[in-house]
């Protein structure tokens, strides 16, 4: 995860907001023009510090240049942050993350909630990561109370696609799929990139096979960008492409109504982290709760149900229903036959 944090969101984020971080009204921020290649650090950590430290509730000026003093964001330990520089900084912080700093009757400052800004917003997503990563670094004496899952190596190769993104040029990708005895080299025209199940996945089309595929990241073995062109779909939207399904498969396929009947226990878990957008919850007692989907009934949707084993059971439709009863019947076949060996 530190690879993670400091490899990606240092070098891509930072190099990425740099030409509005380095802005001519945004100079004056640096303590000379000779330091202004490395300020661009100091002047976003100061950045995500300032909104995170509003964040927690009204707080005064006062408040804040005392916190500013003890800060780990504070490298030039200044005793405080000068007025010109506090107001500069909430300008900037509104043009890059779309977060409104205002002062309040009793000279408190507190953040206004951005309605334009949404979660899955890149601006939001580098907001969270260089959040973290100054919250880890502020804590390093809990490094090792702090665990997060390995992430697979495909985010080496974030960069380039990225890049390729950008300039609307295709890459030349060295890939193996699960399935493949040996990598092949073809290339790809990336049209958006999605997080799924801690690994990272590229929607790309693939003039080869003339169609649209999904190629995990982790199973990359290298890339080479190129000068050539090309064109998103007209009307491209990548939000709305994988809308009606979970993961990253199951786009081209029908659209269907899930219910399904879940245990208690296991409900308050969709309730608190919902498995789609169109997930309600249309009935609750105390021994079960049953939830409705609008979506495609897509591989990975069916093994997230497949994790809650005899706790759930799927009312509709009934093509659904009967794999899993199939499920059922060949788990129960299996265990017969072994319980023969014994």
């Amino acid at each position: 995860m530190s690879f993670f944090f400091h490899n990606f969101a240092h070098s891509f984020i930072l190099r990425e907001f740099s030409a509005v971080i380095l802005q001519p009204k945004i100079v004056t921020h640096m303590e000379t023009k000779k330091n202004q290649k490395s300020s661009r650090p100091y002047l976003f950590k100061s950045y995500i510090w300032l909104i995170n430290t509003i964040a927690r509730g009204p707080i005064s000026r006062a408040a804040i240049d005392e916190k500013w003093a003890h800060a780990s964001a504070n490298v030039y330990k200044h005793d405080s942050i000068p007025e010109s520089n506090f107001h500069r900084w909430k300008d900037t912080i509104n043009e890059l993350f779309g977060i409104k700093i205002k002062c309040n009757g009793n000279n408190e400052y507190y953040i206004e909630e951005a309605a334009d800004v949404r979660g899955g917003d890149l601006r939001m997503r580098a907001l969270n990561l260089m959040s973290a990563n100054n919250l880890l670094k502020d804590s390093e004496e809990l490094s090792d109370r702090i665990l997060f899952e390995p992430v697979p190596s495909g985010e080496k190769f974030l960069t380039p696609i990225i890049e390729a993104m950008r300039d609307m040029t295709a890459i030349n990708m060295t890939y193996q799929g699960f399935t493949r005895q040996k990598p092949a080299t073809f290339s790809v025209e990336p049209y958006c990139l999605k997080v799924f199940k801690q690994r990272w996945y590229m929607l790309a089309y693939s003039p080869g096979l003339d169609k649209t595929m999904i190629y995990s990241l982790d199973r990359v073995h290298a890339i080479e960008p190129t000068k050539q062109k090309y064109k998103l779909p007209k009307g491209f939207n990548a939000e709305e492409y994988f809308k009606n399904t979970y993961g990253v498969t199951g786009m081209d396929e029908k659209l269907e109504v899930i219910e399904i009947c879940i245990d208690a226990m296991q409900a308050n878990y969709l309730r608190t982290l919902p498995l789609h957008s169109s997930q309600e919850e249309i009935e609750r007692n105390d021994d079960y709760s049953i939830f409705r989907f609008h979506m495609v009934p897509s591989y990975e949707f069916l093994q997230e149900l497949r994790k809650y084993g005899s706790d759930v059971e799927v009312i509709s439709p009934e093509s659904v229903r009967a794999e899993f009863r199939e499920d059922t019947e060949s788990l129960y076949r299996i265990y017969k036959q072994m319980e023969s060996w014994v």
